[in-house]
């Protein structure tokens, strides 16, 4: 079911809620939530082939969870849509957890899931445009270092505030991560009802991908930008990054917070920020826009009718986001910089603009081309 907007530590409280009501939860279970672009929820028949790659899969009607076929040799998942998102759900299963199962299901979309079996083995994931972003053990969210939450600010954040000084809660603050990334909660209603469900083969399709997909996946105007990033000399994608950020602080009245104005002005001479600056864009930018989105008004009657990447709010809080991946510059100019987190600017820009992301998209490749000074 779509949640709405909610604070953290209520969000947290329900899924420790649950894990109590529902204690074979933690034994074993692979909850995945896809959210496309278009707020269009993929049918359940595109999900069977996005899982499965094309390997041998089944569709089926509406059962509850209990009456899944487990032991006949397949591999059961139910998938309901939950507003404009999909919610798939595994008992004992763990296909949502694939590196390629969730590059496929991300395409055109985004992905956020969570997986943990009864050997303690377990994977918090979050996956956009065909690539995986976050692929972390939940269970030691002490060991991870700024860049793992680079990959996912600020939830991954609220996740660690969540848990100190009580980490045995590891699970209930990993879900309460899938929920806040998508909006989606999942509860004992939930549970207990019956959905449509899929059987899959194992093993399911791995890369290379078939001729039509991969033409597909060329033809994608997020590859474009991507490849255009690499092949673009460091002065072009200085000029790109700036154009994007000047674009967000002015549409998201960002320049209220001085230390934007500081970034602004480092990007335009093509300068990228220093560590120090990184983390006061984290503490003093994307920190308190999460304050706003997750303490704000959420009583409109507007509200239920709002998708949850419309809320403007949330939008806002990406689009500070975006600021503070994009002040560290482009790819070779920090040390030990990740290649990709040059892209996961756009990707969070792309989500603060919402339907006028693909003609800004278009001047950014124009930019980072030379076709456009």
């Amino acid at each position: 079911m779509t949640a709405g907007r909610s604070a953290p530590a209520e969000v947290f409280s329900h899924y420790r809620e649950l894990l109590s009501e529902e204690p074979w939860l933690e034994t074993a279970v692979c909850w995945t939530v896809v959210v496309p672009h278009d707020h269009r929820p993929f049918s359940v028949a595109d999900i069977g082939a996005r899982v499965s790659g094309g390997s041998p899969h089944g569709a089926h009607g509406a059962a509850p969870l209990e009456a899944l076929p487990y032991y006949d040799g397949g591999s059961p998942m139910s998938a309901a849509p939950a507003g404009s998102a999909v919610m798939l759900f595994e008992n004992n299963g763990f296909l949502g957890s694939l590196p390629e199962v969730l590059r496929r299901l991300s395409r055109d979309g985004r992905v956020c899931g969570v997986y943990w079996n009864v050997e303690g083995n377990n994977k918090l994931s979050y996956a956009a445009d065909g690539r995986v972003l976050v692929s972390l053990d939940a269970m030691f969210s002490e060991e991870w270092d700024d860049d793992d939450f680079a990959g996912l600010e600020p939830e991954l954040r609220v996740m660690t505030e969540l848990l100190a000084g009580d980490e045995e809660d590891w699970q209930a603050g990993a879900m309460t991560v899938v929920e806040l990334v998508t909006g989606v909660r999942l509860t004992a209603e939930w549970l207990a009802g019956a959905h449509p469900y899929l059987t899959f083969q194992w093993p399911v399709a791995t890369e290379p991908p078939s001729p039509e997909e991969l033409a597909e996946y060329r033809n994608d105007p997020e590859v474009k930008l991507r490849d255009a990033v690499r092949a673009a000399p460091q002065s072009r994608q200085f000029a790109a990054l700036a154009h994007v950020a000047e674009l967000l602080a002015d549409r998201f009245r960002l320049g209220e917070f001085p230390v934007v104005r500081d970034v602004l002005a480092d990007l335009a001479s093509g300068r990228c920020a220093g560590e120090q600056r990184v983390v006061e864009l984290r503490e003093r930018l994307v920190a308190p826009l999460a304050r706003e989105f997750h303490d704000g008004d959420d009583s409109d009657d507007d509200a239920d009718d709002m998708s949850f990447e419309q809320d403007p709010a949330w939008q806002r809080m990406q689009a500070g986001i975006a600021l503070q991946i994009a002040a560290r510059g482009p790819e070779g100019t920090t040390p030990a910089f990740d290649p990709l987190m040059v892209f996961d600017a756009y990707h969070h820009a792309g989500l603060a603009l919402g339907d006028d992301w693909p003609a800004v998209r278009e001047t950014v490749r124009a930019i980072l081309s030379g076709a456009v000074a």
